[in-house]
Parts: C-alpha cells; structure tokens; sequence
C-alpha cells in the first residue's frame, strides 16, 4: 500500500525545481519559484477569462456578464501583481532572523494551500463557474498573506 505523499513532496511533484527550502540562500529561490507557479496559473485564469469576454463581446456587446468577467480579471491581475512583487522569502529580514524547521514546514503547507487554492480558481475559470472565482480569490488572498507573516519573526506578525 503507497504511502501518501508529504506537502514537500507534493510541491516537489507539481514545481520543477523547488527543493524545499533546505539551505538558507535557496529560501528566496523557492519563495521564488512558488509565486511564480501560483502567478502562471493566474496568468492562465485571466487568458482564459479574456478570451470569453471577447467572444461575449462579439456577439452581445452590452452583456451584464462582460461587467462580471472585468471585475474578476481586475482582481487576478491586482493578486498577481502582488504575489510577484512581494520582496523574496523576507529578504532583509531572513537575513537576520532564522528560520526554524517547524516555521519552514508551516511555509511549505502553505506553499502547497497555495498552489491547490491557485489551481482551483483556473479549474473555476475553464469550468465557467465565474460565480465562485470571487471566492477562491479571497481563499487564496488569506493563505497568501498568512504565509508572508510566517518569514517574519513572531513578535511582526
């Protein structure tokens, strides 16, 4: 009977590259490498999105539902803006601060919540349950941001 895999090894599966944090210098490289698979998989949402707003345009150029699909890819665009320009694994502060292996793995189950919340809002968007998106946006916003606090020391949370 196969064990089931840890979040690390999920994240090692689904991220090429991703090591997991092992070294201090390759935090910000994971860090790095997990935004930027969350980032593509927005990218893909919104690409998505675009080419059903457009089709809806053609064809019923004052659609309530052009106004539904504008305001969701303005919200993807603001969360992808954000996750990549965030500073890189707490940067200056990693710096001075170690990390401990109970924050590092709380990092990781969080990298993978954001991977799967990521995942879902694309599998929303190509099943066109644009009703939902809004929701796994604000899902996804929450890991985002409770997994930034966990590169800061506790008493800056």
């Amino acid at each position: 009977m196969p064990r089931e895999l840890t979040p690390l090894e999920q994240l090692q599966l689904l991220v090429p590259g991703y090591r997991g944090y092992k070294a201090k210098d390759l935090v910000r490289q994971d860090d790095f490498l997990i935004r930027r698979s969350v980032a593509d998989k927005i990218e893909q949402a919104i690409s998505a999105i675009s080419m059903k707003e457009s089709m809806i345009a053609s064809t019923e150029p004052f659609s309530p539902q052009l106004k539904t699909l504008e305001f969701i890819l303005s919200n993807l665009r603001l969360l992808e803006t954000e996750i990549m320009s965030a500073q890189a694994g707490g940067a200056d502060i990693y710096a001075r601060w170690k990390i401990n292996v109970e924050e590092l793995d709380k990092i990781v189950k969080h990298d993978l919540s954001m991977i799967q919340a990521a995942q879902k809002i694309l599998d929303l968007v190509k099943s066109e349950k644009y009703d939902e998106v809004m929701q796994a946006i604000q899902e996804l916003k929450n890991i985002y941001y409770d997994r930034m606090k966990l590169f800061y020391p506790p008493e800056y949370r």
